[in-house]
């Protein structure tokens, strides 16, 4: 819900002490490069309980939170997760993995995410 991701948000800018103006871009789902980005990406992401670091990205979990209000969301939903889901063949760090798939998931559904979250 709309609380449950802005209590994310709150709990992960705490953690990370992200400096406010970058910390209104994330609230807006705009991910710039910074430090901090990839790992509260993933702080996000797993408080959101779409995201473990053993198990990566639970494609059940992302298509019933963005489309339990709007049924309509659901072609594209998983549309970027066909796109965008690895399972960190490239051995990256967790919280780039994370990053790199939320983000580019994001960038075909930033609208759905938008319209629930803000």
């Amino acid at each position: 819900t709309k609380d449950d991701a802005l209590k994310a948000h709150e709990e992960c800018h705490e953690e990370f002490q992200v400096p406010d103006d970058i910390y209104e871009q994330y609230l807006d789902y705009q991910f710039p490069e910074h430090k901090l980005t990839n790992c509260y990406v993933k702080c996000w992401v797993e408080k959101m309980g779409i995201f473990t670091e053993n198990r990566g990205f639970n494609e059940k979990n992302i298509v019933a939170q963005y489309t339990y209000e709007n049924f309509k969301n659901l072609e594209s939903v998983r549309h970027g997760l066909e796109k965008c889901i690895d399972h960190n063949e490239w051995e990256t760090d967790v919280c780039t993995w994370a990053n790199r798939v939320f983000s580019c998931w994001l960038k075909v559904n930033r609208h759905v995410v938008r319209k629930m979250f803000t």
